[in-house]
C-alpha cells in the first residue's frame, strides 16, 4: 500500500523507525526494509523474548496513544506474538500529560452545547487520571447534587489517531512481503476497528448500564450510574466511586475486611460474568478495581469486553464434558465450533499439547491445578501451531488469568477452581437437562440402537447370500445347511436381544422424566414380554 507523504507522516514514521531502533528492534527496521530511516546504521542483535518484550512494552509507551492501544490488542492475540509478550503488554502504562483546565470546559461545552456553569455546581481543575484518549475530573451536578466523575476525551485524538493507523498500515505492508502465515492488514483493520469504538464513550456507557443490570441484585459488586443527560461520543459523566484501588493497596488486610470472602465474591462475580451472563469485563487488572469502605468491590473502566452467546455456552458445556472424558477428538470439534481457526495440516499437530495438558490435569484436586500454567501452556500451544482464536476467547483467557492474580492478591490461598465448579456444574446442567450419567447413557443407547437396526439386516444379507449360493467361498462343504440353519437361529436371538437391551434402556432413559414416564413403562413391558418368548424359544430349541 501506498502512503501520502506529507511532511508530518514523513516525520512520524522517521520518529516510530528511531524509535524502534533504539529500543533494540533495529533487526526488524533492516527486515522491512526501512534502514534508510535509520541514524545509525549499526543493526543490533535480536534480544531473548523476555528483554524483548520489555523493549517493546517501552517502545509502545513511547510511541503514544495509538501504539499503546495497539500493544493492548496485541495482548489479546496469542496466535501473533509469545506468552511473554502478552504477560509483557498488560504492564503498558497508559498515562500521559492532562489537557489544561481551559481545553476541558470547551470541550465540554462544546459537546453538550451548555455552559458547564448550568451542569455543575464544582469542577475539579485537576485531573483525577489522565490516560492517552481522555482524563477524568471530579465534579457536582447542579441539578440533583450528585458527586459524578466526568470523563473527557482529548481534542484531536481522533485524527492523530487515523494518521498512525495509516502508518502502521504502510508499515505492515512493507511486512506481509516476508511473512505469509498471516494477513497483516486484516490485523490492523481489526484493531482500528476496535479503536474506533474506544473513541465514542456512547459505547462505554452502554456497556455499564449492561453490566448494572446484571448486577443489579447483588449487594456486594457496585457499578457506577450513567447520567445519560449530561453525556456524548466525547464526554461521559458516571457517578463518582469512592474507595481504593487494589492496585495502589500493598495489603488490602489492612483494610479490615474479610479477605477471603472478598476475593471469593470478586471471583464468583467473575464466574457469573461468563458463565450464566455471557457478557465480561475483559481487563479487570487491579487498578480498575476499587475496593469501598463499605467492602464492595466496584468496577471501572468499561472499554473492554468480551461475550458469549447461548450457543457458545452450550459448546462450552460440551467442551467440558469432553475434558471430564479425556476426549481429545471431541476436544478438537468443540473448540473449533468456538470459531477456532486450525488448519488441516495443524490438528494432527496440536493433538499431543491438549492430550498432554488434558491428562496431566485429569483425575487431580482442584487445589492443584494452577490456572496461570494451564493458561500459559495453552497460549504456548496456540502460538507454536499459529492457531487463530475469536477476540472474545483469546481475552476469556487472559482474564481468567488475570481474575486468579487479582483474587490471590486480596487472599493469596484462594482457589477460584473451587468458587468455578458450581457455576460449572450449572452451566452443564443447564445444557443437560438429564445430568452428566444419563447424557452418557443417551449417549451410549443411540450407538447400540444403531447396532441394533443395523446388524440384524447386514448379517441376514450375509446368511441369505450364503443360503442362495451367492457367497463367494474358496470350497464347498456338504452338510452346510444344517449349520446354516442353526446360526441364522442364533444370529436371529442375538438381534433380538439387542433390541431388548435397546428397549429396556430407552425405558430407564424415559422413566428419569415426568412427561415420558408412562410411555417408559410401556416399553418396560414389552421388553418384558419379548424376553419371556426368548426365553421360551431357547427352551423349546435347546435340543
Amino acid at each position: 500500500m501506498s502512503l501520502k507523504r506529507s511532511a508530518r507522516n514523513t516525520k512520524r514514521i522517521a520518529e516510530i523507525v528511531q524509535t524502534a531502533a533504539r529500543h533494540g528492534f533495529s533487526y526488524f527496521i533492516q527486515y522491512i526494509g526501512l534502514t534508510n530511516l535509520l541514524s545509525k546504521k549499526k543493526v543490533e542483535p535480536l534480544a531473548t523474548e523476555e528483554v524483548m518484550a520489555k523493549q517493546l512494552r517501552h517502545m509502545l509507551e513511547e510511541l503514544g496513544p495509538t501504539f499503546i492501544k495497539m500493544g493492548q490488542l496485541i495482548s489479546i492475540r496469542p496466535d501473533l506474538v509469545p506468552p511473554e509478550f502478552i504477560f509483557e503488554l498488560e504492564k503498558l502504562q497508559d498515562t500521559v500529560a492532562p489537557m489544561s483546565y481551559t481545553t476541558v470546559k470547551a470541550r465540554i461545552e462544546e459537546e453538550l452545547r451548555r455552559p458547564m456553569g448550568e451542569i455543575f455546581s464544582s469542577f475539579d481543575k485537576k485531573a483525577l487520571a489522565s490516560a492517552s484518549i481522555g482524563q477524568v475530573h471530579k465534579a457536582i451536578l447542579k441539578e440533583g447534587g450528585q458527586t459524578v466523575a466526568v470523563k473527557v476525551m482529548r481534542t484531536n485524538i481522533r485524527s492523530q489517531i487515523d494518521a498512525d493507523i495509516d502508518i502502521v498500515r504502510y508499515i505492515a505492508s512493507l511486512a506481509q512481503k516476508k511473512v505469509d502465515f498471516i494477513d497483516l492488514q486484516a490485523v490492523v483493520n481489526e484493531f482500528a476497528a476496535s479503536l474506533h469504538r474506544e473513541l465514542d464513550y456512547t459505547v462505554e456507557g452502554r456497556h455499564v448500564d449492561r453490566f448494572r443490570f446484571n448486577f443489579k441484585d447483588d449487594s456486594l459488586i457496585k457499578i457506577p450510574l450513567v447520567f445519560w443527560k449530561y453525556s456524548s461520543k466525547r464526554v461521559l459523566v458516571l457517578e463518582f466511586i469512592d474507595g481504593w484501588k487494589l492496585s495502589d493497596l500493598a495489603q488490602p488486610e489492612s483494610l479490615g475486611v474479610d479477605t477471603y470472602e472478598l476475593a471469593k465474591h470478586g471471583a464468583e462475580a467473575f464466574m457469573k460474568q461468563v458463565l450464566e451472563d455471557g457478557f465480561f469485563h475483559g481487563d479487570l487488572h487491579p487498578a480498575n478495581l476499587l475496593i469501598t469502605p463499605d467492602a464492595k468491590i466496584a468496577y471501572l473502566d468499561f472499554g473492554i469486553v468480551g461475550s458469549i452467546s447461548e450457543t457458545d455456552k452450550e459448546t462450552l458445556a460440551k467442551l467440558l464434558m469432553a475434558i471430564i472424558r479425556k476426549d481429545t477428538e471431541r476436544v478438537l470439534a468443540e473448540v473449533k465450533k468456538l470459531g477456532v481457526e486450525i488448519t488441516p495440516d495443524r490438528v494432527e499437530a496440536i493433538k499431543p499439547g491438549i492430550s498432554e495438558i488434558v491428562n496431566r490435569y485429569y483425575g487431580r484436586s482442584l487445589g492443584d491445578v494452577k490456572i496461570d500454567i494451564i493458561g500459559k501452556e495453552f497460549l504456548m500451544l496456540v502460538y507454536q501451531n499459529k492457531i487463530r482464536i475469536p477476540k472474545n476467547y483469546a481475552l476469556l483467557v487472559k482474564a481468567l488469568i488475570t481474575i486468579e492474580g487479582v483474587a490471590k492478591k486480596i487472599y493469596p490461598d484462594i482457589n477460584i477452581l473451587d468458587i468455578a465448579k458450581p457455576y460449572v456444574v450449572k452451566l452443564i446442567a443447564e445444557k443437560y437437562p438429564s445430568g452428566f450419567v444419563t447424557q452418557g447413557i443417551k449417549e451410549e443407547l443411540k450407538s447400540l440402537m444403531l447396532l441394533a437396526t443395523q446388524l440384524p439386516k447386514q448379517l441376514n444379507d450375509v446368511l441369505g447370500l450364503a443360503k442362495r449360493g451367492h457367497l463367494e467361498l474358496k470350497y464347498r462343504h456338504t452338510g452346510l445347511e444344517p449349520l446354516l440353519h442353526k446360526l441364522d437361529s442364533v444370529v436371529n436371538r442375538l438381534s433380538i436381544s439387542l433390541v431388548l437391551a435397546s428397549i429396556i434402556l430407552a425405558s430407564s432413559v424415559l422413566a428419569l422424566y415426568r412427561t415420558t414416564r408412562i410411555l417408559g413403562a410401556g416399553f418396560f413391558l414389552a421388553a418384558t414380554i419379548l424376553a419371556l418368548w426368548l426365553v421360551f424359544s431357547m427352551w423349546k430349541n435347546r435340543g
